[in-house]
């Protein structure tokens, strides 16, 4: 039977996700990054938002390191324990100015702090647990990328970053949900309400 509600959808796409060998994901990993730096949306950006791959998420560390090597600004995300939300900071180093923040996921430590407001960002990279056709996507459901891309400019292109194993029919949305502009996956960029690149 198939899940119906968010909390289902996601029990059973992380299951999916943790099914997957180390080697297998940065295989599949290695294919998505391939994806957004062929894309226009990455190749005319100077500046990229991107979170740091954690454990089980589509790896992040070659798309930061190949966005710092060609000179864009890159902007990470840094968790905040007063407030349920991210602030971004342009990173410089990636061997550097990252460790382990308050969730184990890599963060700017301080003395490497350089907020940047998340509506500079040509290009938003956005991490997700389950996504559909419409752009809709599942996260952790605590709703802390959904607050900050509520920040982002419009001109801003907000891309998630998945596997086809996390593509699902249908996302129940709910009235405050923005959908994703793009997904790219290890076939291709999928652009919503568009065409499909692979």
């Amino acid at each position: 039977m198939a899940p119906k509600n968010k909390s289902e959808m996601r029990e059973v796409a992380l299951k999916t996700r943790k099914a997957l060998s180390r080697e297998e994901l940065q295989n599949l990993s290695d294919a998505v990054m391939k994806n957004v730096i062929s894309s226009p949306e990455y190749k005319r950006s100077k500046v990229v938002a991107s979170y740091v791959g954690k454990s089980g998420e589509v790896r992040t560390e070659g798309i930061i390191r190949q966005s710092l090597k060609l000179g864009m600004r890159v902007l990470v995300p840094v968790s905040r324990s007063e407030v349920t939300g991210l602030v971004f900071s342009e990173l410089r180093d990636f061997d550097s100015e990252l460790a382990p923040g308050r969730f184990g996921v890599l963060e700017p430590i301080r003395g490497h702090l350089r907020p940047v407001p998340l509506r500079e960002a040509d290009l938003i990279l956005v991490p997700l647990v389950a996504w559909d056709d419409r752009g809709f996507r599942l996260g952790y459901g605590k709703g802390y990328f959904d607050r900050a891309l509520a920040g982002a400019g419009m001109r801003s292109v907000t891309m998630g970053l998945g596997l086809e194993a996390q593509r699902v029919q249908r996302i129940p949305e709910e009235r405050h949900d923005v959908p994703l502009m793009a997904v790219a996956t290890e076939h291709g960029i999928i652009r919503i309400g568009g065409r499909e690149d692979s």
